[in-house]
Protein backbone atom coordinates (compact mmCIF):
# COMPACT_ATOMS: atom_id res chain seq x y z
CA UNK A 1 0.00 0.00 0.00
CA UNK A 2 0.90 3.61 -0.15
CA UNK A 3 1.63 4.63 3.17
CA UNK A 4 2.17 7.94 2.98
CA UNK A 5 1.52 9.47 -0.13
CA UNK A 6 -0.80 12.66 0.11
CA UNK A 7 -3.69 13.45 -2.39
CA UNK A 8 -3.29 16.87 -4.51
CA UNK A 9 -4.57 17.66 -7.92
CA UNK A 10 -2.21 16.89 -10.83
CA UNK A 11 -2.28 20.17 -11.96
CA UNK A 12 0.40 21.33 -9.33
CA UNK A 13 2.46 19.65 -10.82
CA UNK A 14 2.28 21.06 -14.26
CA UNK A 15 4.58 23.84 -12.82
CA UNK A 16 8.04 22.77 -11.91
CA UNK A 17 8.11 25.67 -8.78
CA UNK A 18 5.15 24.16 -8.07
CA UNK A 19 6.65 20.96 -8.10
CA UNK A 20 9.57 22.08 -5.54
CA UNK A 21 7.24 23.81 -3.19
CA UNK A 22 5.05 20.77 -3.08
CA UNK A 23 7.08 18.22 -2.80
CA UNK A 24 9.66 19.81 -0.11
CA UNK A 25 6.36 20.20 1.92
CA UNK A 26 5.69 16.48 1.39
CA UNK A 27 8.57 14.57 0.75
CA UNK A 28 9.63 12.66 -2.27
CA UNK A 29 6.98 10.25 -2.88
CA UNK A 30 3.14 11.91 -3.36
CA UNK A 31 -0.25 10.60 -4.97
CA UNK A 32 -0.73 13.43 -7.71
CA UNK A 33 -4.28 11.40 -8.87
CA UNK A 34 -6.14 8.18 -8.17
CA UNK A 35 -4.33 6.52 -10.28
CA UNK A 36 -0.58 7.97 -10.47
CA UNK A 37 2.37 8.78 -8.13
CA UNK A 38 4.86 11.17 -8.31
CA UNK A 39 8.23 10.05 -7.12
CA UNK A 40 11.86 13.07 -6.44
CA UNK A 41 14.53 11.18 -6.17
CA UNK A 42 17.31 10.91 -8.42
CA UNK A 43 18.81 7.82 -7.12
CA UNK A 44 15.51 5.99 -7.71
CA UNK A 45 15.57 6.82 -11.74
CA UNK A 46 17.33 4.23 -13.20
CA UNK A 47 15.01 1.90 -11.40
CA UNK A 48 11.80 3.48 -12.80
CA UNK A 49 13.16 4.06 -16.20
CA UNK A 50 14.31 0.64 -16.34
CA UNK A 51 16.68 -0.75 -19.46
CA UNK A 52 15.08 -4.34 -18.79
CA UNK A 53 12.10 -4.36 -16.51
CA UNK A 54 8.73 -4.24 -18.59
CA UNK A 55 7.71 -0.57 -18.70
CA UNK A 56 4.10 0.38 -20.16
CA UNK A 57 3.46 3.69 -21.11
CA UNK A 58 0.38 5.63 -19.33
CA UNK A 59 -2.63 5.75 -21.95
CA UNK A 60 -3.65 8.84 -20.29
CA UNK A 61 -0.55 10.17 -21.12
CA UNK A 62 0.12 9.47 -24.63
CA UNK A 63 -3.27 8.86 -26.66
CA UNK A 64 -4.11 12.68 -27.24
CA UNK A 65 -1.28 12.96 -29.19
CA UNK A 66 -2.80 10.80 -31.72
CA UNK A 67 0.12 8.78 -33.41
CA UNK A 68 -0.81 5.17 -31.39
CA UNK A 69 1.06 3.36 -33.96
CA UNK A 70 4.48 4.69 -33.45
CA UNK A 71 6.91 3.02 -31.33
CA UNK A 72 6.92 6.28 -29.11
CA UNK A 73 3.23 5.90 -28.52
CA UNK A 74 3.19 2.10 -28.04
CA UNK A 75 1.82 1.49 -24.56
CA UNK A 76 2.52 -2.15 -24.22
CA UNK A 77 6.50 -2.91 -24.06
CA UNK A 78 5.93 -6.27 -25.75
CA UNK A 79 4.90 -4.61 -28.59
CA UNK A 80 6.92 -1.65 -28.32
CA UNK A 81 10.55 -3.82 -28.70
CA UNK A 82 9.90 -5.07 -32.12
CA UNK A 83 8.54 -1.27 -33.27
CA UNK A 84 11.86 0.02 -31.82
CA UNK A 85 13.58 -2.52 -32.85
CA UNK A 86 12.45 -1.98 -36.17
CA UNK A 87 14.02 2.11 -36.08
CA UNK A 88 16.93 1.77 -33.64
CA UNK A 89 19.60 1.05 -36.57
CA UNK A 90 19.37 4.33 -37.88
CA UNK A 91 19.73 6.21 -34.67
CA UNK A 92 23.51 4.14 -33.96
CA UNK A 93 26.13 6.29 -32.70
CA UNK A 94 28.15 4.86 -36.08
CA UNK A 95 25.47 5.20 -38.32
CA UNK A 96 25.34 9.10 -37.10
CA UNK A 97 28.73 9.63 -37.13
CA UNK A 98 29.11 7.77 -40.95
CA UNK A 99 26.36 10.77 -42.44
CA UNK A 100 28.11 13.86 -40.93
CA UNK A 101 28.28 15.09 -44.67
CA UNK A 102 24.39 15.20 -44.13
CA UNK A 103 24.61 17.20 -40.80
CA UNK A 104 27.73 19.43 -42.50
CA UNK A 105 25.28 20.57 -45.43
CA UNK A 106 22.75 21.50 -43.36
CA UNK A 107 25.18 23.78 -41.65
CA UNK A 108 26.48 25.32 -44.47
CA UNK A 109 22.86 26.40 -45.18
CA UNK A 110 22.99 27.44 -41.41
CA UNK A 111 26.24 29.60 -41.74
CA UNK A 112 24.93 31.03 -45.26
CA UNK A 113 21.90 32.43 -43.67
CA UNK A 114 23.57 34.02 -40.28
CA UNK A 115 25.79 35.60 -42.83
CA UNK A 116 22.92 37.46 -44.46
CA UNK A 117 21.33 38.56 -41.01
CA UNK A 118 25.01 39.56 -40.08
CA UNK A 119 25.33 41.98 -43.64
CA UNK A 120 21.96 43.15 -42.82
CA UNK A 121 22.27 44.22 -39.46
CA UNK A 122 19.08 43.02 -37.99
CA UNK A 123 18.81 40.73 -34.83
CA UNK A 124 18.12 37.07 -35.38
CA UNK A 125 15.71 34.70 -33.59
CA UNK A 126 17.81 32.33 -32.79
CA UNK A 127 15.64 29.57 -31.54
CA UNK A 128 13.66 29.67 -34.98
CA UNK A 129 17.07 29.22 -37.27
CA UNK A 130 17.92 26.51 -35.25
CA UNK A 131 14.17 25.11 -35.62
CA UNK A 132 14.70 24.86 -39.17
CA UNK A 133 18.50 23.29 -38.87
CA UNK A 134 17.13 20.48 -36.99
CA UNK A 135 13.83 20.13 -39.09
CA UNK A 136 16.02 19.87 -42.11
CA UNK A 137 18.40 17.18 -40.95
CA UNK A 138 15.95 14.62 -39.27
CA UNK A 139 14.08 15.20 -42.56
CA UNK A 140 16.73 14.53 -44.94
CA UNK A 141 18.23 11.49 -42.64
CA UNK A 142 15.05 10.20 -42.06
CA UNK A 143 13.42 10.08 -45.80
CA UNK A 144 15.84 11.70 -48.20
CA UNK A 145 13.22 14.51 -48.88
CA UNK A 146 14.02 17.50 -46.23
CA UNK A 147 11.66 20.27 -45.63
CA UNK A 148 14.16 22.77 -46.77
CA UNK A 149 12.91 25.12 -44.29
CA UNK A 150 16.52 26.87 -44.27
CA UNK A 151 15.78 27.75 -47.94
CA UNK A 152 12.49 29.90 -46.36
CA UNK A 153 13.23 33.67 -47.61
CA UNK A 154 12.26 33.91 -43.86
CA UNK A 155 13.51 30.45 -42.40
CA UNK A 156 9.29 29.78 -41.33
CA UNK A 157 9.25 31.08 -38.00
CA UNK A 158 5.87 28.94 -38.03
CA UNK A 159 7.59 25.88 -37.54
CA UNK A 160 8.91 26.12 -33.98
CA UNK A 161 5.49 27.45 -32.73
CA UNK A 162 3.80 24.15 -34.55
CA UNK A 163 6.02 21.74 -32.65
CA UNK A 164 5.35 23.59 -29.62
CA UNK A 165 1.22 23.79 -30.38
CA UNK A 166 1.67 20.20 -31.28
CA UNK A 167 2.27 18.93 -28.09
CA UNK A 168 0.64 21.89 -25.97
CA UNK A 169 -2.68 20.52 -27.69
CA UNK A 170 -1.77 16.38 -27.03
CA UNK A 171 -1.21 18.24 -23.04
CA UNK A 172 -5.20 19.92 -23.06
CA UNK A 173 -6.69 17.29 -24.95
CA UNK A 174 -6.33 14.85 -22.25
CA UNK A 175 -8.44 17.39 -19.82
CA UNK A 176 -10.93 17.63 -23.01
CA UNK A 177 -11.07 14.26 -24.73
CA UNK A 178 -12.97 14.96 -27.78
CA UNK A 179 -13.09 17.93 -28.05
CA UNK A 180 -10.38 18.82 -30.74
CA UNK A 181 -11.80 15.90 -33.05
CA UNK A 182 -14.88 17.90 -32.61
CA UNK A 183 -13.35 20.98 -33.32
CA UNK A 184 -11.71 19.68 -36.93
CA UNK A 185 -14.89 18.56 -37.89
CA UNK A 186 -16.16 21.78 -37.62
CA UNK A 187 -13.68 23.01 -40.14
CA UNK A 188 -10.74 25.83 -40.60
CA UNK A 189 -13.21 28.93 -39.83
CA UNK A 190 -14.23 27.59 -36.42
CA UNK A 191 -11.04 26.39 -35.86
CA UNK A 192 -9.69 30.22 -36.19
CA UNK A 193 -12.12 31.74 -34.12
CA UNK A 194 -11.99 29.19 -31.55
CA UNK A 195 -8.23 27.87 -30.98
CA UNK A 196 -6.21 29.14 -34.00
CA UNK A 197 -3.21 27.41 -32.57
CA UNK A 198 -4.49 24.11 -33.97
CA UNK A 199 -4.27 25.42 -37.51
CA UNK A 200 -0.27 24.87 -38.41
CA UNK A 201 -0.62 21.69 -36.68
CA UNK A 202 -3.16 20.51 -39.17
CA UNK A 203 -1.33 21.16 -41.56
CA UNK A 204 1.68 19.85 -40.40
CA UNK A 205 -0.22 16.79 -39.81
CA UNK A 206 -1.16 17.12 -43.51
CA UNK A 207 1.97 18.11 -44.89
CA UNK A 208 3.60 14.33 -43.26
CA UNK A 209 0.71 12.58 -44.64
CA UNK A 210 1.90 13.51 -48.43
CA UNK A 211 5.18 12.90 -47.75
CA UNK A 212 3.87 9.21 -46.16
CA UNK A 213 1.37 9.01 -49.76
CA UNK A 214 4.34 10.23 -51.72
CA UNK A 215 6.26 7.15 -50.55
CA UNK A 216 3.35 4.73 -50.50
CA UNK A 217 1.79 5.13 -53.68
CA UNK A 218 5.49 4.97 -55.69
CA UNK A 219 6.20 1.81 -53.41
CA UNK A 220 8.16 0.35 -56.46
CA UNK A 221 10.42 3.59 -56.90
CA UNK A 222 10.89 3.61 -52.90
CA UNK A 223 12.16 -0.15 -53.03
CA UNK A 224 14.04 0.63 -55.80
CA UNK A 225 15.91 3.06 -54.03
CA UNK A 226 16.19 1.90 -51.12
CA UNK A 227 18.24 -0.99 -52.61
CA UNK A 228 20.18 1.41 -54.86
CA UNK A 229 21.25 3.78 -51.54
CA UNK A 230 21.73 0.36 -49.63
CA UNK A 231 24.46 -0.23 -51.61
CA UNK A 232 26.12 2.95 -52.67
CA UNK A 233 25.31 5.12 -48.99
CA UNK A 234 22.76 4.58 -46.18
CA UNK A 235 19.28 4.25 -46.24
CA UNK A 236 16.98 5.96 -45.33
CA UNK A 237 14.82 4.65 -42.52
CA UNK A 238 11.06 5.71 -44.14
CA UNK A 239 12.12 3.98 -47.82
CA UNK A 240 13.17 1.03 -46.24
CA UNK A 241 9.66 1.15 -44.33
CA UNK A 242 8.05 1.12 -47.49
CA UNK A 243 10.10 -1.06 -48.93
CA UNK A 244 9.91 -3.96 -46.38
CA UNK A 245 5.80 -3.38 -46.29
CA UNK A 246 4.74 -6.16 -48.66
CA UNK A 247 6.39 -8.65 -46.30
CA UNK A 248 5.90 -7.06 -43.28
CA UNK A 249 2.12 -7.40 -42.03
CA UNK A 250 2.66 -4.49 -39.24
CA UNK A 251 4.14 -1.98 -41.15
CA UNK A 252 0.70 0.22 -43.09
CA UNK A 253 0.66 3.45 -44.14
CA UNK A 254 -0.89 4.51 -40.97
CA UNK A 255 2.56 3.57 -38.94
CA UNK A 256 4.88 4.91 -41.20
CA UNK A 257 2.53 8.37 -40.70
CA UNK A 258 3.07 7.84 -37.09
CA UNK A 259 6.63 7.18 -37.00
CA UNK A 260 7.23 9.97 -39.04
CA UNK A 261 4.90 12.60 -37.46
CA UNK A 262 6.33 11.56 -34.29
CA UNK A 263 10.40 11.39 -35.19
CA UNK A 264 10.27 14.79 -37.15
CA UNK A 265 8.41 16.57 -33.80
CA UNK A 266 10.70 15.24 -31.76
CA UNK A 267 13.91 15.43 -33.59
CA UNK A 268 13.50 19.66 -33.82
CA UNK A 269 12.21 21.32 -31.30
CA UNK A 270 14.18 19.44 -28.45
CA UNK A 271 17.54 20.09 -30.16
CA UNK A 272 16.79 23.21 -31.33
CA UNK A 273 15.84 24.42 -28.03
CA UNK A 274 18.95 22.96 -26.20
CA UNK A 275 20.99 24.81 -29.03
CA UNK A 276 19.21 27.82 -28.41
CA UNK A 277 19.72 27.88 -24.33
CA UNK A 278 23.16 27.28 -25.15
CA UNK A 279 23.77 30.26 -27.17
CA UNK A 280 21.94 32.71 -24.66
CA UNK A 281 24.15 31.64 -21.53
CA UNK A 282 27.17 31.55 -23.76
CA UNK A 283 26.81 34.82 -24.52
CA UNK A 284 25.54 36.12 -21.37
CA UNK A 285 28.34 35.09 -19.87
CA UNK A 286 32.02 36.36 -21.37
CA UNK A 287 34.57 33.86 -19.65
CA UNK A 288 32.81 30.80 -20.72
CA UNK A 289 32.38 32.18 -24.47
CA UNK A 290 36.26 33.51 -24.29
CA UNK A 291 36.73 29.54 -22.82
CA UNK A 292 34.87 27.97 -25.62
CA UNK A 293 36.33 30.00 -28.68
CA UNK A 294 39.58 29.60 -27.24
CA UNK A 295 39.56 25.96 -27.26
CA UNK A 296 37.84 25.78 -30.59
CA UNK A 297 40.65 28.50 -32.10
CA UNK A 298 43.08 26.38 -30.90
CA UNK A 299 41.74 23.21 -32.36
CA UNK A 300 40.55 24.47 -35.63
CA UNK A 301 42.69 27.51 -36.44
CA UNK A 302 41.32 27.96 -39.75
CA UNK A 303 37.36 28.19 -40.08
CA UNK A 304 36.67 24.78 -41.99
CA UNK A 305 34.60 21.98 -41.93
CA UNK A 306 34.64 20.05 -37.60
CA UNK A 307 34.87 16.46 -37.92
CA UNK A 308 32.76 14.81 -35.15
CA UNK A 309 35.41 12.70 -33.49
CA UNK A 310 37.40 15.57 -32.77
CA UNK A 311 34.46 18.11 -31.34
CA UNK A 312 33.81 14.87 -28.92
CA UNK A 313 37.32 15.07 -27.48
CA UNK A 314 36.83 18.88 -26.49
CA UNK A 315 35.99 19.10 -22.60
CA UNK A 316 35.03 22.64 -22.68
CA UNK A 317 32.86 22.27 -25.84
CA UNK A 318 31.36 19.18 -23.84
CA UNK A 319 31.21 20.58 -20.71
CA UNK A 320 28.98 23.56 -22.48
CA UNK A 321 27.21 20.58 -24.48
CA UNK A 322 25.88 18.75 -21.38
CA UNK A 323 25.34 22.13 -19.08
CA UNK A 324 23.22 22.98 -22.04
CA UNK A 325 20.98 20.03 -21.73
CA UNK A 326 20.81 19.86 -18.38
CA UNK A 327 19.32 23.34 -18.26
CA UNK A 328 17.03 22.75 -21.32
CA UNK A 329 15.75 19.54 -19.81
CA UNK A 330 14.63 17.80 -23.00
CA UNK A 331 10.99 16.84 -21.70
CA UNK A 332 9.68 19.48 -18.82
CA UNK A 333 6.98 17.28 -18.12
CA UNK A 334 6.83 13.62 -15.80
CA UNK A 335 7.41 11.33 -17.96
CA UNK A 336 4.92 8.26 -16.55
CA UNK A 337 5.76 4.26 -16.38
CA UNK A 338 3.89 1.70 -15.39
CA UNK A 339 4.71 -1.67 -14.27
CA UNK A 340 2.46 -4.21 -15.17
CA UNK A 341 3.12 -7.39 -13.49
CA UNK A 342 4.93 -6.60 -10.18
CA UNK A 343 4.77 -4.27 -7.42
CA UNK A 344 8.16 -1.70 -6.94
CA UNK A 345 9.30 -0.77 -3.85
CA UNK A 346 10.56 2.99 -2.67
CA UNK A 347 12.03 2.67 0.37
CA UNK A 348 8.97 1.38 3.16
CA UNK A 349 6.34 2.05 0.13
CA UNK A 350 4.99 -0.97 -2.52
CA UNK A 351 3.94 0.65 -5.49
CA UNK A 352 0.89 -2.01 -6.97
CA UNK A 353 1.37 -3.16 -10.52
CA UNK A 354 -0.27 -1.12 -12.79
CA UNK A 355 -0.03 2.27 -10.66
CA UNK A 356 1.37 5.07 -13.36
CA UNK A 357 4.66 6.73 -11.61
CA UNK A 358 6.38 9.63 -12.95
CA UNK A 359 9.47 11.44 -12.56
CA UNK A 360 10.63 14.87 -13.69
CA UNK A 361 13.76 15.73 -15.85
CA UNK A 362 13.45 19.32 -14.96
CA UNK A 363 13.51 18.58 -10.64
CA UNK A 364 16.21 16.03 -11.17
CA UNK A 365 18.33 18.50 -12.85
CA UNK A 366 17.59 21.18 -10.23
CA UNK A 367 18.74 18.78 -7.28
CA UNK A 368 20.74 21.24 -5.31
CA UNK A 369 22.97 18.21 -3.61
CA UNK A 370 24.15 16.89 -7.81
CA UNK A 371 24.09 19.79 -9.19
CA UNK A 372 24.98 23.02 -6.85
CA UNK A 373 23.76 26.55 -7.89
CA UNK A 374 21.68 24.27 -10.31
CA UNK A 375 20.09 27.70 -12.06
CA UNK A 376 23.34 28.97 -13.07
CA UNK A 377 25.61 27.69 -16.08
CA UNK A 378 28.63 26.17 -14.91
CA UNK A 379 30.45 23.97 -18.37
CA UNK A 380 33.09 23.03 -15.54
CA UNK A 381 31.08 20.70 -13.82
CA UNK A 382 31.66 18.50 -17.10
CA UNK A 383 34.96 19.17 -18.04
CA UNK A 384 36.24 16.46 -15.96
CA UNK A 385 35.64 12.81 -17.52
CA UNK A 386 35.46 11.18 -14.02
CA UNK A 387 33.31 13.96 -12.34
CA UNK A 388 30.81 13.77 -16.08
CA UNK A 389 30.35 10.21 -15.63
CA UNK A 390 29.22 10.45 -12.51
CA UNK A 391 26.90 13.21 -12.81
CA UNK A 392 26.14 11.63 -16.40
CA UNK A 393 23.46 9.47 -14.18
CA UNK A 394 21.76 12.28 -13.19
CA UNK A 395 21.33 13.98 -16.00
CA UNK A 396 17.98 12.44 -18.21
CA UNK A 397 17.41 14.51 -20.95
CA UNK A 398 16.80 12.24 -23.31
CA UNK A 399 15.28 9.61 -20.32
CA UNK A 400 17.01 6.26 -19.34
CA UNK A 401 16.13 2.36 -20.29
CA UNK A 402 14.15 0.45 -22.47
CA UNK A 403 12.41 4.06 -23.59
CA UNK A 404 14.94 6.16 -23.76
CA UNK A 405 15.10 8.40 -26.94
CA UNK A 406 15.74 7.02 -29.80
CA UNK A 407 17.40 9.89 -31.82
CA UNK A 408 20.03 10.49 -28.81
CA UNK A 409 23.03 10.06 -30.60
CA UNK A 410 21.85 11.68 -33.86
CA UNK A 411 21.26 15.16 -31.26
CA UNK A 412 24.37 14.64 -29.82
CA UNK A 413 26.32 15.03 -33.18
CA UNK A 414 23.93 18.29 -34.08
CA UNK A 415 24.49 19.77 -30.72
CA UNK A 416 28.42 19.16 -31.43
CA UNK A 417 29.06 20.49 -35.08
CA UNK A 418 26.60 23.35 -34.45
CA UNK A 419 27.41 24.97 -31.74
CA UNK A 420 30.75 24.57 -32.54
CA UNK A 421 30.58 25.50 -36.20
CA UNK A 422 28.94 28.85 -34.91
CA UNK A 423 30.72 30.04 -32.43
CA UNK A 424 34.01 29.64 -34.25
CA UNK A 425 32.85 31.17 -37.52
CA UNK A 426 30.82 34.27 -35.87
CA UNK A 427 30.36 36.91 -33.34
CA UNK A 428 26.93 37.47 -31.52
CA UNK A 429 25.57 39.61 -28.71
CA UNK A 430 22.31 39.12 -27.11
CA UNK A 431 20.08 41.55 -28.53
CA UNK A 432 16.92 42.07 -25.99
CA UNK A 433 17.10 39.22 -24.79
CA UNK A 434 17.33 37.88 -20.57
CA UNK A 435 17.33 34.91 -18.61
CA UNK A 436 13.88 35.01 -18.08
CA UNK A 437 13.58 34.22 -22.47
CA UNK A 438 15.50 30.55 -21.99
CA UNK A 439 14.27 30.10 -18.36
CA UNK A 440 11.51 27.39 -17.29
CA UNK A 441 8.44 28.84 -16.40
CA UNK A 442 5.64 26.76 -17.09
CA UNK A 443 5.71 23.38 -17.91
CA UNK A 444 3.76 21.95 -21.67
CA UNK A 445 5.48 18.97 -22.21
CA UNK A 446 7.56 20.70 -23.53
CA UNK A 447 9.47 23.76 -20.96
CA UNK A 448 7.97 27.28 -22.14
CA UNK A 449 9.52 30.85 -21.21
CA UNK A 450 7.83 33.28 -19.90
CA UNK A 451 4.46 34.61 -21.41
CA UNK A 452 5.11 37.22 -24.16
CA UNK A 453 8.58 36.21 -24.57
CA UNK A 454 10.38 37.22 -27.66
CA UNK A 455 12.56 33.75 -27.74
CA UNK A 456 17.02 34.60 -27.94
CA UNK A 457 17.59 36.94 -30.72
CA UNK A 458 21.45 38.16 -31.40
CA UNK A 459 23.09 40.62 -33.39
CA UNK A 460 25.56 39.17 -35.74
CA UNK A 461 29.64 39.25 -37.11
CA UNK A 462 31.64 37.09 -38.70
CA UNK A 463 35.16 36.31 -37.03
CA UNK A 464 37.58 37.67 -39.68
Amino acid sequence: MLSYTVGIPSRLLSCTGNMHSVLNVLGPIIRISPGEVHINDPDYYETLYSINGSRNKDSWFIESFDVAESAFATLDHRLHRPRRALIAPYFTKARVQRVQSLINDKLQKLTARFNEIAHSGKPLKVDVAFNCFTADVITSYTSFRAFNYLDHPHMMPIWSETVRNLVEIGMLARHLPGFFPLLVSMGMKWIQRIYPKLLPVIAFRMKCAEEVKAMWVNEKEAKEEFEKNRLSQEPALFQEMVAKAPNTPDITETRVLHEYITIVAAGTETTAHTMTVCTFHVLNDKEVLQNLRAELEETFPEQREMDLQTLEQLPYLTGVIYEALRLSYGLSHRLQRICPTDPLQYNDVVIPPNTSIGMSAALIHHDESIFPNSHEFIPERWTNLEERKRLNKYLVSFSKGARQCIGMNLAFAELYMAVATVFRTFDMKLHETTVDDVRLHSDMMLPHPRSGSKGVRVTIDRIQ
